[in-house]
């Protein structure tokens, strides 16, 4: 599937995003070039659409990972937080016969583990060969993170977060600006309260330690949840406004 045509020949915006997986080697480049000058599309696009909505793809050497609609929310912004981070961290794909970038069954493990290391992630869950771990851990004191971790068999499964408060990482003051302006009044409220309740707590605080941290998380609103995974807002705002519609979501948050 090739990007449509619009009559914006530059409506495609590159986002430069360092967490763009490499080129390959070996492989040909796949259908999807930007409408003005055919060049290959690589890398995160967004594209202005009316009434206050955007088109963003993930496009991986010509080959599209991710695509979904969702409402501008432009106050907000964060290191933390990239349309990358999904794809990545799920192994999403538009077309599964298409070449992709993870290499193995673990890449995706390996990926968030690096990621939470170098800022790029706030909060995420990895298993990774013993060894493998054991090396993450022996580094991430110096990252901020809090972790926990427990042995599967030869695999050991962490699950780590920032122990700065939300106040710190993020500018929750945009965020629920952005998120009045994008949702129905009564989700947007409920949204607001949820990112607001935050505040002074932690993603690590909050869904690392402890015995019920995660079941907590997979309770938490959707707007706490997409942002502490590093999410983009305005994917998540849109299965949030899907949901309040009592139609199918568009993100699987995990």
């Amino acid at each position: 599937m090739a990007p449509r045509e619009s009559s914006r020949v530059d409506a495609w915006i590159l986002h430069p995003d360092y967490r763009t997986p490499p080129i390959p080697q070996g492989v040909m480049p796949g259908p999807w070039r930007h409408p003005d000058g055919g060049q290959l599309m690589n890398g995160a696009y967004e594209r202005l659409l009316p009434d206050r909505q955007s088109e963003v793809v993930t496009v991986w050497f010509g080959y599209p990972l991710s695509h979904w609609l969702g409402p501008r929310m432009p106050r907000f912004s964060s290191p933390l937080v990239s349309p990358w981070n999904p794809v990545l961290s799920l192994g999403l794909t538009l077309d599964p016969a298409a070449p992709v970038p993870y290499a193995d069954e673990l890449w995706c493990d390996r990926w968030i583990a690096e990621a939470l290391l170098y800022g790029r992630k706030p909060y995420g869950a990895f298993t990774l060969p013993a060894e493998e771990a054991l090396s993450w851990l022996a580094e991430c004191g110096g990252a901020g993170l809090v972790y926990q971790a427990r042995v599967i068999g030869e695999l050991i499964r962490v699950v780590a977060g920032r122990a700065e408060p939300y106040a710190h990482l993020f500018d929750l003051d945009a965020l629920i600006a952005d998120y009045r302006d994008a949702l129905p009044p009564e989700p947007a409220e409920r949204e607001a309260a949820a990112l607001d309740a935050h505040r002074h707590h932690s993603p690590a605080l909050d869904y690392v330690l402890g015995d019920e941290g995660e079941a907590r998380f997979a309770q938490v609103a959707l707007s706490v949840r997409g942002l502490t995974l590093g999410y983009p807002p305005g994917e998540t705002a849109a299965r949030i406004a899907a949901e309040a519609m009592a139609l199918p979501g568009t993100l699987g948050l995990s």
